[in-house]
């Protein structure tokens, strides 16, 4: 069962604060290079917005004391050890094509989609 099957079925997402920015730039890259059109943009975007996904803030110390280990000891980058943070926080599965991410995921216990 994929990602999106298990959000339709109501199962909520969880995603750091950041996510809607990074999932905008991505399309509107996407859209720059012409793979995607403006149309379709706003289609993406919208089927997001009916998922309603949880939006997950991470705070100072949360980034001094959890985060920034994470991107030492595997060599994330911030954004990606947030998520990674976030789903070993929760308990989730984390869902990710970066194979660095999902490495460091499996390493800290964290079950990937």
């Amino acid at each position: 069962m994929g990602v999106l099957d298990l959000l339709k079925g109501g199962d909520q997402a969880l995603v750091p604060a950041f996510w809607c920015s990074e999932v905008l730039n991505s399309l509107l890259v996407g859209e720059r290079k012409g793979r995607i059109s403006a149309v379709e943009v706003q289609a993406f975007l919208e089927d997001l917005r009916a998922l309603r996904p949880t939006l997950d803030n991470a705070s100072l110390e949360r980034v001094i004391q959890d985060i920034q280990p994470l991107c030492r000891q595997h060599g994330l980058v911030s954004y990606d050890a947030l998520y990674v943070e976030l789903a070993m926080r929760s308990g989730s599965p984390l869902a990710t094509l970066d194979k660095s991410q999902r490495d460091a995921a499996l390493a800290v216990g964290v079950v990937c989609l």
